[in-house]
């Protein structure tokens, strides 16, 4: 009886060490650390939002997901950021989905859809559509099936609408306009100025300075206000406009290394998923505010004078939209089946807006009633 309870002791305590290594074994060694490169140079309020964001994930994962975000050209020539991140170069990247528009020209209207030139939608009925309207599955698709990219993707913190841009001298006129040599990012917006007769010049943030300066450029357009700012463009150019339909709708996106996806568990997945949702709303309220005081510094301080758009731009932006979307619609099944899905949800919530964008006129005016 005494061999048989020594035996069960010794059988027992092997057990308890077992468990504990079996314990041990399933422990994880340390948090999941990765590399998020962006688009965007140091010091862009975009970076701002993205560590804003990777520290939502941060905090909702107990430290157990860390991405260190890095500027534009850290690693990877901001162009190609996708192919660094499927191939696994970084774990993570951000960029618009319209620079893989050499790829598919289906990224644009994810992005950047000509604003109401093309489906009529506005950012915030972009947005709808993206979240509730079934652009979500579209946009996956867009990267999975259609890039064949082994990426998760997110679009996060919206940053337009964009401004029309800058000038060294103020376009009067539409040829004036068309006769400058003008920065314009890739995608569906250089094919509608180049239809119009205009000059776009792609060209890299870091690069539109140093353009303006030795006279490659006569004018161009960055991002939005605050970025523009940050950027310096005031310091080469002092004519700014904020009345641009190229990029109405101006969305970030995220894509992250498929492996790195799948090998997060499913709590962890859903805290990434919950943190770039919340970012497009923290991206929204956040340019509301930088917007407003970058045009404050812009004007007051920076001695930079504010012009419209010349007469006749928007409908011949309007008429090479339709040109081009049509182009497009014909050569590619699979931008028809986006735009039809955006041309659908318009139906729906355009007319609702027309009559609210009323109201926010009304609402603005009372600003200057004494």
């Amino acid at each position: 009886m005494k061999k048989v309870i020594g035996f069960l002791v010794i059988a027992a305590f092997w057990g308890v060490l077992g468990l504990a290594d079996q314990s041990q074994a399933a422990a994880p060694a340390g948090p999941i650390k990765w590399k998020m490169q962006s688009a965007h140079p140091a010091g862009a309020p975009q970076i701002d939002l993205l560590n804003k964001m990777v520290a939502d994930i941060d905090k909702m994962s107990g430290g157990r997901l860390k991405i260190e975000v890095l500027a534009s050209g850290a690693i990877i020539n901001p162009f190609e950021i996708l192919d660094g991140v499927n191939k696994g170069v970084i774990e993570c990247g951000q960029w618009w989905t319209h620079y893989s528009m050499g790829k598919n020209p289906s990224g644009s209207l994810f992005s950047s859809p000509l604003g109401g030139a093309g489906s009529g939608l506005d950012m915030m009925n972009h947005l709808s559509w993206y979240l509730n309207g079934g652009g979500r599955g579209l946009y996956v698709d867009y990267y999975q099936k259609i890039l064949k990219a082994d990426v998760m993707p997110f679009l996060i913190a919206p940053d337009g609408p964009e401004a029309f841009g800058w000038a060294k001298k103020v376009p009067k006129t539409l040829p004036d306009y068309l006769k400058m040599r003008f920065r314009m990012s890739a995608g569906l917006s250089s094919d509608v100025l180049k239809d119009m007769g205009g000059k776009p010049v792609n060209l890299a943030g870091a690069e539109i300075i140093p353009a303006l300066e030795r006279g490659l450029l006569d004018g161009g357009e960055w991002i939005n206000t605050a970025s523009d700012l940050k950027l310096g463009l005031y310091d080469v150019a002092k004519n700014y406009s904020l009345q641009g339909l190229h990029q109405a709708i101006g969305i970030q996106d995220i894509m992250i290394n498929g492996k790195a996806w799948r090998d997060l568990t499913p709590d962890l997945q859903a805290i990434v998923e919950a943190a770039a949702t919340k970012s497009i709303l923290d991206g929204i309220l956040y340019f509301v505010e930088e917007n407003a005081k970058a045009l404050q510094i812009l004007t007051k301080e920076k001695g930079v004078k504010l012009f419209d758009a010349p007469p006749g731009y928007s409908a011949a932006f309007i008429k090479s939209s339709k040109k081009i979307l049509a182009k497009f619609e014909a050569q590619d099944p699979f931008f028809k089946k986006v735009l039809d899905s955006q041309r659908s949800y318009a139906k729906l919530v355009v007319p609702f807006t027309k009559e609210t964008n009323k109201l926010g006129q009304l609402i603005a005016g009372a600003a200057e009633t004494k």
